[in-house]
């Protein structure tokens, strides 16, 4: 008798914590998905139909430069955020990284070309290939989804932000943020600050 009493004050005891360990556990989520100890980010978002048109102006704009040579340009990769245009990765020759802009300059719509393309060996080119788990990374550090707001690239472990916040402040803390992730060498921020 006493050995089922004992029995059942442990089972009292397990139904007591696991009630305490639910009513921990509900605000537990909360905290797990608060957003990150930084400001929130305040990004500038386009519109469906800017973000439509800068898309078409990408897809233009890359395959333009692969024309001019498949090979010597596989490491290149443009983004668009509002008409600017921002190339990204290796060529092998300063003419390459020349004639890269003046193509995507005269493509209708693109508004300003920044050409961060630098220079490398051949075999080295792959290196600047987009790095997606890092860029995933970044936006999870920073508390970004979807690409709207803001372009974020990774290649050969340096962040590119292209894209529009509220204030430079915002700008300024975003590219620190970016800094602070685990793997990043470099950020090389683009961010128009709101009118």
């Amino acid at each position: 008798m006493k050995r089922m009493a004992a029995l059942m004050m442990v089972g009292f005891t397990l139904a007591a914590c696991q009630t305490t360990g639910d009513s921990a556990s509900t605000t537990a989520p909360q905290v797990a998905n608060a957003a990150p100890s930084h400001a929130p980010v305040s990004t500038v978002e386009r519109s469906r139909q800017d973000s439509n048109r800068d898309d078409v102006i990408q897809s233009l704009a890359q395959r333009k430069v692969r024309s001019l040579d498949v090979s010597a340009y596989r490491a290149v990769t443009i983004e668009v955020w509002n008409g600017t245009a921002l190339l990204m990765g290796a060529v092998i020759k300063p003419e390459q990284r020349r004639r890269a802009e003046q193509n995507v300059a005269a493509i209708q719509g693109v508004k300003t070309v920044l050409n961060e393309l630098v220079l490398a060996e051949d075999r080295a080119l792959d290196l600047f290939i987009p790095n997606t788990a890092m860029e995933n990374k970044v936006r999870q550090a920073l508390g970004i989804d979807g690409k709207s707001a803001l372009t974020i690239r990774v290649l050969n472990n340096v962040a590119f932000l292209l894209g529009g916040v509220a204030d430079k402040a915002q700008g300024e803390s975003l590219r620190e943020d970016t800094g602070e992730v685990e793997g990043i060498k470099w950020v090389v921020a683009h961010l128009a600050t709101a009118p």
